[in-house]
């Protein structure tokens, strides 16, 4: 008895310590200033890519403001010339491009008359002569002013880099009292961009934290009914808080930042330290002798925190920085969980009388009566699951994560209409910028790409004013080419325009071009559509190029996080039905245990194939994630019937008892994570709402494979095995 006790103290004080440090860490937690930066690769062929990117042109990172109905006033005129002139002074800020930059050039006059001016210093008889000026001028057109010439960008690349929601905020502070002068002008002022929609993703992640609590309330308030237990809510309340301040103080500790992915891990952590402690009560109610830790479970409780850990751990297969953080933060929340049932669950429940469950389910007896009705049962699951994963499509879109209600997400889509949905960069490598033979090469690419997308695309590189030029000065020859075709020509054309006006096109080395491509989609599948499109162009013509920059390491690493996770899945099944073969050292058991537990991830993610929703970020971390978790109640329910088949019963047997046992901690514990769950449609992110809806899905299917597939696949198949044990025990 005194050894007992002085296990329970030392078990107590030892969750205490742990809880202290683990409080200290999370006090230093962060939130990510930059959603978009956690996701990009910070090694690689495309990382490196990027960098040489950065050493030759300015920085991807920006912003995009629209004037709209206000370029035909001279009072918008002037307003939007004001607003350029803020920015350009920014510190913030590197340079502008608008029609009111003071590199902007047009082309004024022709041939012996020609005058490569500033657009804004340009006299026009009338602000309607401006506007139709700007919208016919092919270097202009759909780049800097929309085709009716109502709406005008100002382009800003920030200057060196910074975090995006530091970025956001220093822009807001310039456009903000120039708003409602927009207004009052009869237009309208919108600021948006990859960066600016970044800053939003990580205020929202800021927000949707505080769900947590609700979260653990709900989870709370289901273990109060299940059990009735005000002790065991109370240790349940206290495993929840050690195991967010576990998972917070390893951030803290690590320097890892808090961002929609990690954000996640917290999410689920909670109603999964839930499910823990109704587990862990069921075995101390049931236990026939009082003891510290349960004899009955201490296997199944180590062994379902491992088979979740390995389910977390395989999502960190992909070079996602972010991804892989929500990996490491999953497998340290599951141990800090299972660490707790043994430090703080099994002592503090020791000693308390009448433990039991409040409520009671009766579970059908057809499949023991006839188990052969599991086999045509997995027979139409498998038919499901075949057809809806035929169906499947990975597309990753980040600025899906933002509802339309969100006023960020409302100004991305206005802008989007007029110029281009994101800035990706195509940079190509050449001998020489004073050859016109990679220009002429690169211009049917161009004009191959507006014949595909001929609305919301567009293209932005030097390739226009050097024509307009060259026409303007050969005065309209018909004859002439329209792009220079000796080298000395286009020699000549380029020292027209100044060096700002070429450091956007063109590295300092000239052996770099660089084409500015505004993108119509929102979604992966439409980048590697354009981008097969683009590839195979240049393979065909012998041109070394390819996609830089922020949004095509975005898409490029949001893509591959599906594909990863779904292979995810398949190693962390493979892991499990290894485990499986040494803790039964049976076969059969193996086989039953995978197909029990991987068919309803395959099923959830057959339904999203069949209703036509591809997979993204979301949807393809719950697949990997899903299959711990929807273990953990398996696993349970499988030690326990591998107790009592070695302990003599028959298979028939073990499974009503084991069911009869375990069926109100799994059915509670299911609908524990489910309603746990349901707090996450109020959340702003999307991904969290798939999150949830899928996860949910899953579960429930889970329920349904535990409780009435397991039972008729054990009785169909393990007859047989268990009488080849009952023969090697008889034999020793």
């Amino acid at each position: 008895m005194s050894s007992e006790r002085s296990q329970r103290r030392l078990a107590l004080g030892s969750f205490v310590l742990l809880f202290i440090l683990a409080g200290v860490g999370a006090t230093r937690l962060h939130v990510s200033d930059d959603a978009a930066e956690a996701m990009l690769p910070h090694s690689g062929p495309a990382a490196d890519r990027y960098a040489d990117y950065l050493a030759r042109f300015p920085s991807d990172e920006g912003a995009l403001v629209v004037f709209d109905n206000l370029l035909c006033t001279d009072a918008g005129w002037n307003l939007i010339k004001r607003v350029e002139a803020a920015f350009r002074a920014a510190p913030s800020i590197d340079r502008t491009v608008s029609l009111a930059s003071p590199s902007t050039r047009y082309v004024i006059g022709q041939g012996d008359t020609v005058e490569l001016s500033r657009f804004r210093d340009t006299d026009f008889a009338t602000p309607q002569a401006r506007c139709e000026a700007a919208s016919n001028y092919p270097p202009y057109r759909e780049v800097l002013v929309s085709g009716d010439g109502k709406a005008a960008a100002l382009f800003l690349v920030a200057s060196g880099h910074q975090s995006s929601v530091d970025f956001s905020t220093a822009l807001e502070d310039i456009v903000q009292p120039f708003r409602q002068e927009a207004t009052a002008l009869g237009g309208r002022l919108i600021m948006t961009g990859e960066s600016i929609i970044s800053a939003e993703l990580s205020r929202v992640v800021g927000r949707d934290s505080t769900l947590v609590a609700g979260i653990l309330i709900t989870m709370l308030l289901l273990v109060f009914i299940v059990t009735r237990s005000l002790a065991t809510t109370s240790t349940a309340l206290l495993l929840s808080l050690f195991v967010i301040s576990v998972a917070y103080g390893f951030m803290g500790w690590m320097a890892m930042p808090l961002t929609p992915a990690t954000s996640l891990v917290v999410f689920l952590l909670v109603p999964l330290s839930g499910t823990f402690v109704i587990h862990a009560h069921g075995y101390v109610a049931r236990q026939a002798e009082r003891q510290l830790f349960p004899e009955e479970g201490r296997l199944p409780c180590l062994f379902a925190g491992l088979t979740t850990a390995i389910g977390f751990a395989c999502t960190g297969l992909t070079p996602a920085p972010d991804i892989q953080s929500l990996a490491i933060m999953g497998v340290v929340g599951i141990a800090a969980s299972t660490l707790g049932v043994f430090l703080l669950v099994f002592p503090l429940l020791h000693g308390v009388k009448n433990l039991r469950f409040a409520v009671s389910f009766s579970m059908p007896r057809w499949p023991l009566v006839h188990p052969s009705a599991g086999i045509g049962m997995l027979a139409v699951a498998m038919v499901f699951v075949v057809w809806g994963l035929s169906q499947l499509k990975v597309d990753y879109g980040p600025t899906d994560y933002l509802p339309m209600s969100n006023s960020y997400r409302a100004d991305y889509e206005a802008a989007g209409q007029w110029f281009g949905r994101m800035n990706l960069p195509l940079m190509v490598e050449v001998d020489d910028v004073e050859d016109p033979a990679p220009w002429q090469a690169l211009k049917p690419l161009v004009d191959l790409l507006y014949e595909k997308y001929p609305r919301g695309f567009q293209a932005s590189w030097l390739y226009d004013q050097i024509a307009q030029l060259n026409t303007a000065i050969t005065d309209g020859d018909t004859q002439a080419p329209v792009f220079p075709e000796d080298a000395d020509t286009l020699a000549q054309l380029l020292l027209w325009f100044d060096p700002e006006d070429l450091e956007l096109y063109m590295d300092e080395d000239r052996t770099r071009l660089l084409i500015n491509l505004q993108i119509p989609y929102l979604g992966s599948g439409g980048y590697f559509e354009m981008k097969a499109i683009v590839d195979d162009y240049l393979a065909s013509h012998q041109i070394k190029g390819y996609y830089v920059g922020r949004v095509a390491s975005f898409f490029e690493t949001g893509h591959r996080i599906g594909a990863d996770n779904l292979r995810g899945l398949a190693l962390g099944a493979t892991l499990v039905f290894a485990l499986l073969l040494v803790i039964f050292r049976s076969l059969p058991y193996a086989v039953i245990g995978i197909v029990v537990n991987a068919l309803p991830v395959l099923a959830g993610l057959a339904m999203l194939g069949i209703l036509g929703v591809s997979v993204d970020m979301g949807s393809s971390v719950v697949a990997a994630m899903a299959f711990g978790v929807v273990l953990d109640d398996s696993a349970h329910l499988l030690v326990r019937l591998r107790q009592l088949q070695q302990s003599g019963y028959d298979a028939a047997t073990a499974v009503m008892r084991s069911v009869r046992e375990l069926s109100i901690p799994i059915m509670t514990t299911t609908f524990a994570v489910c309603v746990g769950f349901l707090v996450l449609y109020a959340a702003e992110m999307r991904p969290f709402h798939d999150f949830a809806t899928l996860m949910i899905s899953t579960m429930l299917i889970a329920l349904f494979a535990d409780m009435l597939l397991l039972p008729a696949l054990v009785r169909q198949f393990m007859d047989g095995d268990l009488q080849r044990r009952i023969r090697a025990i008889r034999k020793r």
